[in-house]
């Protein structure tokens, strides 16, 4: 019997047998149609933009940046952003808490989709802090798998909709923090999700 290696990577077979040949490649999950959302953000003295992109099932790309002016609270440092549960800004509390999916009750009837604060840092709108420089410009590239563009559970385009709110201060990623000032603080900066 005579083997050699494939340019697939597979085996080839050649005598008596059958020839075989391992060329099947490997599902990554990239989806025919390409997701993309996009955010407005704005609050006193504050202005950006937030990018959001869905390639491969249950992974959304998202670019966001923002600017300050010198008297805005985007002061130098760690802000935390989060994704919360219903697209509105005006005023920025009618975005309610952190978003943390939905429920569909034959599916996950007894899921735990509460914004409240006892679910942080694990709701699925937790995200890394926004770091900005100096001359008060700010950006954050991340990649999550907790939210998605499209349909299901995840979507961040259910009944309601979603918003980004970014906070004065820094999140400190604790579980059921002790006051509402860990999580970051006060909002000063809101955008609502929508598709392109």
């Amino acid at each position: 019997m005579n083997v050699r290696r494939s340019l697939c990577g597979g085996m080839i077979i050649i005598g008596s047998m059958a020839l075989l040949a391992g060329c099947a490649g490997y599902h990554t999950g990239k989806l025919d149609n390409k997701l993309y959302a996009k955010a407005v953000l704005a609050g006193p003295g504050i202005t950006g933009e937030a990018h959001l992109y869905e390639e491969y099932e249950g992974r959304v790309r998202i670019k966001l940046r923002l600017d300050g002016t010198p008297d805005s609270k985007l002061k130098p440092g760690r802000h935390a952003i989060h994704i919360h549960e219903a697209g509105s800004c005006e005023p920025f509390s009618a975005a309610k808490g952190h978003f943390d999916g939905n429920i569909d009750p034959q599916v996950n009837p007894e899921a735990n989709v509460s914004p409240g604060l006892g679910n942080h840092p694990y709701h699925l709108g937790d995200l890394p802090a926004l770091m900005v420089d100096e001359n008060r410009k700010g950006s954050v590239y991340t990649i999550t798998s907790r939210v998605t563009l499209s349909e299901g559970l995840n979507t961040l385009f259910d009944t309601d909709g979603s918003a980004f709110i970014i906070h004065e201060f820094d999140d400190k990623y604790l579980p059921d923090p002790l006051t509402k000032d860990a999580p970051g603080g006060p909002r000063i900066a809101c955008g609502v999700i929508v598709k392109e």
